[in-house]
């Protein structure tokens, strides 16, 4: 499965503020896109994220790293 690295605690930075509302990449350890999600209009939360990584949990058998944008946010390989 994918683990984020969104959600936010204390005295940490927020990596999503600049990328809130940039489309979700799943992608393979070599770099190809297994699917992409548009942010909600809203932007992206960590639980909507969170959501969709479970959604998609067949094609990250494999290993695979998640965008918001160009920003990584997440891996199989934590």
């Amino acid at each position: 499965m994918l683990h984020l690295v969104t959600e936010q605690q204390a005295d940490e930075p927020d990596l999503m503020s600049a990328v809130t509302h940039a489309a979700f990449e799943i992608r393979s350890l070599a770099g190809d896109v297994l699917a992409t999600v548009p942010a909600p209009v809203s932007g992206w939360t960590h639980e909507q994220l969170v959501a969709v990584v479970v959604e998609h949990e067949a094609i990250t058998s494999d290993g695979a790293d998640g965008y918001l944008g160009c920003q990584w946010v997440g891996s199989t390989e934590i």
